[in-house]
Formats: structure tokens, C-alpha cells, sequence
């Protein structure tokens, strides 16, 4: 008997942290940097889109270099020639270092759509 009340709180743990988690994915803004290693400008990006981000839980960052598979994918998906080049939530936005307040009202107006 013991042993169901336990299966129970269990399995309504795992239902709460799926459905936080679910609430969380609905809301997530997802930035891609698409970087080259032998871009100058390229960190120059990633650390501005890392510093805004700090400021919204809800928003991701990742690098993704042209030289990964996963990043060919992207560039040739994208039709990307430059780098750095960010895409938030798939959509190609800027292209070249942004302007921090430029690039955080994008995201801003991602958020508020999802």
C-alpha cells in the first residue's frame, strides 16, 4: 500500500515538471549565432546576445560554427555568406555584429508573440 502512495507522488511529480516544462518550451526564444573561427567579429556577437540573454530565462543562446555539420546545414538552409549571423527562432535577423539594443528589442518582440 505503501508502495502506491509513492508510485503516486511520483508520477504527479513528473506530470508537474512536464507540464513546467511544456509552459517553458511554449515561450523559449532559441538565437543561433552562426560563427567561423576565423571571424573577428564572431565572439564579439556571441558575447552580446550572452549578456542580453541573462536578462530573459525564457531566451537561449547558441553558437553554431560553419565548419559543424549542423552549421553547413544552417548556412546553406539560410543561404548565409557572412558570418556572424544570428537567427532567432529560425528566422534570419541580423547579419553582422547588431547593436545590442537593436538585437534586444527583437528578441523582445519574439517573446511577447509566443
Amino acid at each position: 500500500m505503501e508502495d502506491d502512495l509513492e508510485l503516486k507522488i511520483i508520477r504527479n511529480r513528473l506530470l508537474q515538471e512536464l507540464m513546467t516544462r511544456s509552459k517553458r518550451a511554449k515561450r523559449k526564444v532559441q538565437i543561433e549565432i552562426i560563427t567561423s573561427p576565423r571571424c573577428p567579429y564572431c565572439p564579439i556577437a556571441v558575447r552580446i546576445a550572452n549578456n542580453i540573454a541573462k536578462k530573459y530565462p525564457e531566451v537561449e543562446v547558441r553558437e553554431v560554427s560553419v565548419v559543424t555539420p549542423y552549421g553547413r546545414e544552417k548556412a546553406i538552409k539560410h543561404n548565409i555568406m557572412g558570418t556572424p549571423t544570428i537567427l532567432i527562432n529560425d528566422n534570419v535577423e541580423f547579419i553582422g555584429v547588431p547593436n545590442p539594443e537593436e538585437l534586444e528589442n527583437k528578441i523582445i518582440e519574439y517573446l511577447e508573440k509566443s
